[in-house]
């Protein structure tokens, strides 16, 4: 009898020849998926009357079911001599299913020949398990040591089991595939994508279930440490967001380490992190997992071309009562890391009731703030700008004030930072902006000598950076039918380091409507010199800390010199501020700084006693 290779119709002919296994297959294969193969081997042994029967997974379990009175070695270790001796891709060129009736006969395939002999049997026939892409999941084979012959019908049926096999196991992959889709959606919903940190909901999870067991047991003590990187902004201006990000990478794996396993690090937001320390004795356990982190990210940190190392502020707040809600509990450690924040760099601070009693004096400050904003209780005062050449008033600073309903008037340095964070700086500076234009429109119809006074207006750096910046400025001069030309916009210096492309664009858009730009507080920025010969200013403002300095310090006089020398080579103006006597003035004047500003020129003045003053034709 002559060996028959013949292809079932039920297989799609020539599909492409790939064997997978999925990572997750062997949980696939324990209870009812690994019985169900079984069942098919099983039914195969007996429907095909055959002495044995097996279906061999292919891939990376290689897991073999078996039925059938005699056993061949590679069935059960070996199942991948069926690729091997090229059985499958046989299979596969025939539509699926390969039959050999004797093994032994003289006229037979000689590579079917030798495959048979290696895998010690006479006869077989051999179904793919394939996918409809191809890929090949497995096989089933029946064997038997004496000749068989396989017609047509039990081709078909060794076909159909094969696909049975195969759909169990393409829909036990796909449940599987769906549950493992399903955990990395949780997942994902609970931790970080850039750090693989916990993420805000999950560690606030952990910290309510610290809080319950605290309530259960009396000796639950644990511990939050809120962190802030310091100066963390600086290196995604100077260095780019892709390092900054690398960053973030190194300071989540430094900070794992300093912890126990049971302990929980998060990435609350940005380059904030917290720790939630689950049991301690005392706050002495907290403050050597806070020193741990510290000497921990300042160890130096190789990130392409760059040396970096880091730094954190640390608030620390220790559980005293199982009643404190997980809420309050995070924001006393963030209250205590501002606390650290404002010490300076590298500093740890434990929370105490103070720092509350602070908290809600700042919250009723800002819900004041915001009825001042809403009901314009804001006033002006102006200070002169001199020039040092003639000794006249060459222009005026406006510089706002709040006039408290209860606590009278409040000085700036109380209320604009609680502006800058909360966002009504933006409101506000529009307001002084427009009340500044008319008040100085106003003054000039009283005053003659007021005609052609420059007008300075700060701008802080969320003010500068709305979108509408240009478009509110030129709307106010046309409203108010004050001069471009005599506006001058003054900036800080991280208004524009870091933003370039879109800072630069507004100063240039603002500088074509006329108005004059400055530089505030020039000198005490990181990167003054290296970037002023590029920035479309027309004057700086030297700050005062040199200014104050100058005449008991040789070295705030060399740099006052230097920076004249610089500024006055590329064109623009100089503003001296804070002078506050007449040698500071005298100077300021023989070094040949064009103007200055201070307390020995006059305070800042309300509207009317500046008119009063103009008046008189004051000379310095």
């Amino acid at each position: 009898m002559r060996p028959r290779i013949v292809a079932a119709s039920l297989v799609s002919a020539d599909p492409p020849f790939s064997v997978t296994t999925p990572t997750h297959e062997r949980a696939l294969l324990s209870g009812t998926l690994a019985a169900s193969m079984e069942r098919v081997t099983r039914l195969a042994l007996t429907l095909l009357d055959v002495p044995a029967a097996t279906l061999a997974l292919l891939g990376t379990d290689r897991r073999t079911f078996r039925a059938g009175g005699f056993a061949r070695p590679w069935i059960a270790h070996d199942s991948g001599v069926l690729v091997r001796t090229g059985l499958v891709s046989r299979a596969l060129d025939n539509g699926g299913v390969l039959s050999i009736d004797d093994a032994a006969c003289p006229g037979s395939d000689k590579s079917l020949r030798a495959a048979a002999k290696e895998l010690q049997v006479r006869s077989l026939a051999l179904a793919t398990l394939t996918r409809p892409d191809g890929t090949v999941l497995g096989t089933l084979v029946a064997l038997s040591d004496e000749p068989h012959e396989w017609d047509d019908e039990k081709l078909r049926l060794i076909a159909d089991l094969a696909e049975m096999a195969s759909t169990e196991l393409q829909l036990r992959h796909a449940l599987s595939d769906r549950d493992q889709r399903e955990r990395q959606l949780r997942h994902d919903s609970l931790h970080d994508p850039l750090t693989g940190l916990p993420n805000r909901t999950l560690f606030m999870k952990r910290l309510s279930d610290a809080s319950m067991r605290a309530r259960r047991d009396s000796d639950g003590l644990f511990a939050v440490l809120f962190l802030d990187l310091d100066d963390f902004k600086l290196v995604n201006d100077s260095m780019g967001h892709q390092v900054g990000d690398e960053v973030l990478v190194i300071v989540a794996r430094r900070l794992e380490e300093c912890v126990r396993g049971g302990d929980i690090v998060a990435r609350l937001g940005g380059d904030e992190f917290a720790i939630l320390l689950e049991r301690v004795v005392d706050a002495r356990d907290t403050v050597m997992v806070a020193e741990r982190v510290q000497v921990a990210l300042k160890e130096p940190m190789t990130i392409g071309a760059y040396e970096l190392t880091s730094t954190a502020s640390i608030g620390v707040v220790l559980s005293n009562s199982a009643n404190e809600r997980p809420e309050y509990l995070l924001r006393s450690a963030d209250m205590a890391m501002y606390r650290a924040k404002s010490q300076g760099r590298a500093h740890f601070e434990m929370f105490d009731r103070a720092m509350h009693a602070e908290a809600l004096s700042r919250l009723q400050m800002e819900t004041d703030l915001r009825h001042a904003v809403e009901h314009d209780e804001f006033l002006l005062h102006f200070q002169p700008i001199v020039s040092l050449v003639t000794g006249r008033v060459h222009g005026v600073e406006a510089l706002i004030r709040w006039n408290h309903q209860e606590r009278g008037v409040i000085s700036p340095s109380e209320f604009i930072p609680i502006a800058e964070e909360t966002g009504l700086i933006v409101p506000m500076g529009r307001w002084a902006l427009r009340e500044a234009c008319r008040q100085v429109r106003a003054l000039e119809a009283q005053v003659p000598e007021m005609a052609g006074l420059r007008l300075a207006v700060n701008l802080s750096v969320r003010e500068f950076a709305q979108g509408d910046l240009v478009r509110t400025v030129s709307a106010i001069l046309e409203e108010t039918g004050f001069a471009p030309q005599r506006l001058q916009l003054e900036i800080t210096e991280s208004a524009i380091i870091g933003q370039q492309h879109p800072a630069l664009q507004t100063i240039a858009e603002l500088r074509e409507r006329g108005v004059g730009i400055h530089l505030d507080d020039f000198g005490t920025g990181y990167s003054s010199l290296s970037h002023l010969h590029r920035l479309p200013l027309d004057a700086i403002k030297i700050d005062r800390a040199f200014t104050n300095a100058m005449e008991t310090e040789e070295r705030p006089r060399h740099v006052i010199k230097a920076i004249l020398s610089l500024v006055g080579s590329i064109g623009l103006d100089v503003i001296a501020e804070g002078i506050a006597s007449s040698e500071q003035c005298e100077l300021l004047r023989a070094m040949g700084c064009p103007y200055g500003q201070g307390f020995y020129f006059s305070r800042p003045l309300a509207a009317a006693d500046l008119a009063e003053l103009l008046r008189g034709a004051p000379r310095w």
